[in-house]
């Protein structure tokens, strides 16, 4: 008797760390984006090239009812000028603490809110915003394939930005403890910000690990 209560305390232990693994999801993943770009200083316009730019994010989800599920992501925003093709160089990064609200093997329902850092060369201007964000998935059932949108828009001050995205996924071996999904969308972001007025928009496509 004393024999299998050891082994099934050992059992236990050597299960517990496992499970506990199982209960973490971790999502990250590279977007490369071809983005027509437009941008305003103090009313005029910059003249900007259409860019290739990268994004990309991490996601960390939990089994914890009452503590927030937790994403970082960033986003390169540098263009060049169509006149002289100088370098302006600037970014986005959002900080993102968000609740599952429903969650199925259908469909993925996110509401949080995000805390969002503008950055620009142009007089080395900068802003952080607070902002509310949502996400959604719609899984296609029997094929692998699931339709994201995401949105981060709103502020607790006059400056404004938004980050908007859309898109289809098709994920290989969507049941392994490890995945890989292919990503492909439209995403558009803009901001208004110290006199500075920025717009980019276009297709992504991406890599998203999931395990």
């Amino acid at each position: 008797m004393k024999k299998q209560i050891c082994t099934a305390i050992i059992a236990s232990a050597v299960s517990m760390p496992s499970m506990a693994m199982l209960d973490f999801d971790v999502y990250t993943g590279i977007d490369y984006r071809t983005t027509d770009n437009s941008q305003s200083y103090s009313g005029v316009d910059q003249g900007l090239k259409d860019t290739n730019n990268l994004s990309g994010y991490l996601a960390i989800e939990h089994f914890i009812p009452m503590l927030p599920n937790a994403k970082l992501k960033y986003s390169d925003l540098s263009t060049e000028t169509s006149t002289s093709s100088t370098t302006i160089k600037g970014s986005a990064a959002n900080a993102i603490l968000y609740y599952q609200l429903f969650d199925n093997s259908l469909f993925d329902f996110d509401l949080g809110l995000a805390y969002t850092r503008l950055e620009s060369d142009i007089d080395n201007m900068s802003e952080n915003l607070g902002q509310a964000y949502a996400a959604a998935k719609l899984q296609i059932p029997g094929t692998g394939v699931h339709v994201f949108a995401e949105l981060i828009s709103g502020s607790l001050s006059s400056d404004t930005a938004t980050d908007a995205e859309l898109g289809l996924a098709y994920t290989f071996n969507p049941d392994s403890i490890l995945n890989l999904a292919v990503r492909a969308g439209y995403r558009y972001q803009d901001a208004e910000f110290n006199d500075l007025e920025i717009e980019n928009k276009g297709l992504f496509v991406g890599l998203e690990l999931h395990f």
